[in-house]
C-alpha cells in the first residue's frame, strides 16, 4: 500500500457533521483525489454505523477506480446507537467482533478488500 501524504477523515462526513448525501460524498471523494488524496481513513462507528455505507454508495456513484485509492478502517469500539441494543460504549476486540467489522466494512464501502 502506498497511501497518500495526506489522509482524508471521514468521521465528520456522515450524519456525526456535514450529513453529506450520495452526491455530496461522490464530490468530496473527487475533490480529495483532485488534490492528491487518495487514502481514506473509516472506522465502523462512525456516523451511528452509517458513514461507511453512505461513503461506499459515494464512492461507486463517483464512477473511480478502486485501484486509486486506499481504504483503512478499524474497529473495536462498540458504540450505543439506533437499532443497537448496547447501552454503554465498550471495546471488543475479540476475533468474532473483529471478523464481522471487516466483513461489515467490506459491504459498506462496497469493495472487495480494505487496505488497512
Amino acid at each position: 500500500m502506498n497511501p497518500s501524504p495526506i489522509i482524508a477523515g471521514t468521521m465528520k462526513w456522515g450524519v456525526w457533521g456535514a450529513n453529506f448525501n450520495t452526491n455530496q460524498f461522490a464530490r468530496a471523494i473527487e475533490a480529495a483525489l483532485a488534490a492528491g488524496v487518495t487514502t481514506f481513513d473509516h472506522a465502523d462507528i462512525y456516523g451511528g454505523y452509517t458513514t461507511e455505507s453512505e461513503f461506499g454508495a459515494g464512492f461507486e456513484a463517483s464512477g473511480l477506480e478502486r485501484e486509486a485509492v486506499q481504504f483503512i478502517s478499524k474497529c473495536g469500539i462498540k458504540y450505543p446507537s439506533e437499532g443497537s441494543a448496547l447501552a454503554v460504549k465498550h471495546y471488543d476486540y475479540s476475533e468474532s467482533h473483529i471478523r464481522q467489522a471487516v466483513e461489515n466494512s467490506l459491504r459498506n464501502l462496497r469493495t472487495a478488500y480494505i487496505d488497512v
